[in-house]
């Protein structure tokens, strides 16, 4: 059997018996799976011989989402618990990035918390019993970048800005359109 495969190590060509060929070409897999931009393209061998190929599996995707914490001791008792109700509701937001702005100015005015992070919102979430977002963190960095309702601080929490707080303040609930008299 005879084969040639290219990695970003180089070119290699084998030729031989089926098991020291697979064997080679195993080697130079693994050699090439630690270095950077690791690719294998094995290709066809000279003079159109079939060649056996082997593709490369890919490890696993490890997820860059941290597990966000239940904290049992941010509400401690059922007036905080009804005050969070009664504030969310009246607030009625539409998307994560709003429930994010209203949870986090409701932690600032009721329990003098300036900043927050995903366990704050991972634990009010559950709380009202709502499906928290896929990714928390997402959720902070969209409403920063897109809406300009967040900050983030040196210690990767998330404070409401001024603009949020003006959107949570004066814009929520967000008007119900009606339909016009003819």
């Amino acid at each position: 059997m005879k084969a040639k495969i290219t990695t970003n190590a180089g070119t290699f060509e084998f030729e031989g018996d089926d098991t020291a060929v697979e064997k080679q070409i195993a080697a130079v897999l693994s050699i090439s799976a630690t270095m950077p931009a690791a690719q294998a393209t094995p290709t066809p061998g000279a003079a159109g011989e079939t060649v056996k190929t082997k593709k490369r599996a890919s490890a696993p995707k490890r997820s860059s989402v941290t597990q966000p914490k239940m904290l049992a001791n941010l509400l401690s008792s059922k007036e905080e618990v009804d005050s969070l109700r009664g504030y969310f509701e009246e607030k009625k937001p539409s998307s994560h990035i709003e429930t994010f702005a209203v949870l986090t100015l409701w932690l600032r005015n009721n329990k003098d918390m300036a900043d927050a992070s995903i366990d704050e919102m991972w634990s009010l979430y559950k709380v009202l019993g709502l499906r928290q977002p896929k990714n928390l963190i997402q959720t902070f960095r969209d409403g920063k970048s897109k809406k300009s309702y967040f900050e983030s601080n040196d210690n990767g929490r998330y404070f409401i800005t001024s603009y949020g707080e003006t959107f949570v303040d004066h814009d929520l609930p967000a008007p119900v359109p009606t339909k016009g008299v003819k």
